[in-house]
């Protein structure tokens, strides 16, 4: 079973939209594959949802915050990253990506984060978009 990181955007984008990104999750969901989420991509993902343009979406969807940072947490094993990295300078949140990744040997990170896609691999995990993602899962 593959091991996968996503970022918040595949998160966020799989949990207010339809497509790629909402199929990944339902991937994790029906345990397809292994998704793993430290605290702080938590934390992460629940200020970003407390952002305006998010919560009118999860209102439409009748989610709250708190039901979403839920499911993610149900579909995901909770792991505490045991390594800081310190590899993109331009967005140091992205390094919380790798560290969890790092941690719990993934073999993909999905992203829609081009300073993570610039890196396309990292340690061997590749990095990829959502789409390409699911045409690795279907072969």
């Amino acid at each position: 079973m593959k091991r996968v990181v996503f970022d918040t955007n595949t998160l966020i984008s799989g949990l207010l939209w339809d497509g790629n990104e909402s199929i990944v999750i339902e991937k994790a969901e029906i345990k397809a594959i292994k998704l793993f989420i430290s605290h702080q991509m938590l934390e992460e993902l629940a200020g970003v949802l407390k952002r305006k343009k998010f919560t009118k979406k999860l209102e439409g969807k009748e989610y709250t915050i708190e039901k979403a940072i839920a499911k993610i947490a149900l579909i995901s094993t909770l792991i505490e990253p045991n390594i800081n990295i310190n590899e993109i300078k331009e967005d140091l949140v992205d390094n919380r990506v790798l560290e969890c990744a790092i941690s719990c040997k993934a073999d993909f990170i999905v992203s829609g984060d081009k300073h993570l896609l610039n890196l396309k691999e990292y340690e061997g995990i590749k990095i990829i978009k959502a789409a390409e993602f699911i045409s690795h899962l279907s072969n």
